[in-house]
């Protein structure tokens, strides 16, 4: 069996793509469950102004890095409260008529 040299570079680059690990940055959070599940916490958590503002204050604190546990701090800061607010507004209300027929 003959291979060409053009064959090389390229079953190279192949191998050499495959055998690679995925870059990660140093200090960076392996993707887990327990993120998707922070998120599944907070999806009823709507992004406010003064969450924005939190946000980028953080992030400026930390010149640009840590950008993801800023705003998983930004999350735990300011969704809880919104929710017992929602929670008080729902047992505040009065409750809704039966539809007649």
């Amino acid at each position: 069996m003959k291979i060409s040299t053009k064959t090389i570079p390229l079953v190279a680059l192949v191998v050499l793509g495959f055998s690679t690990l995925p870059a990660r940055a140093e200090g960076d959070p392996a993707p887990t469950i327990q993120r998707e599940l922070a998120m599944q916490k907070y999806k009823g958590c709507h992004f406010t102004d003064e969450m924005g503002k939190y946000l980028y204050e953080c992030v400026k604190k930390n010149d640009g890095f840590g950008t993801h546990w800023c705003y998983d701090e930004t999350l735990d800061v300011f969704c809880p409260p919104q929710f017992e607010a929602r929670k008080a507004a729902e047992a505040a209300a009065p409750p809704k008529d039966k539809p007649t027929n």
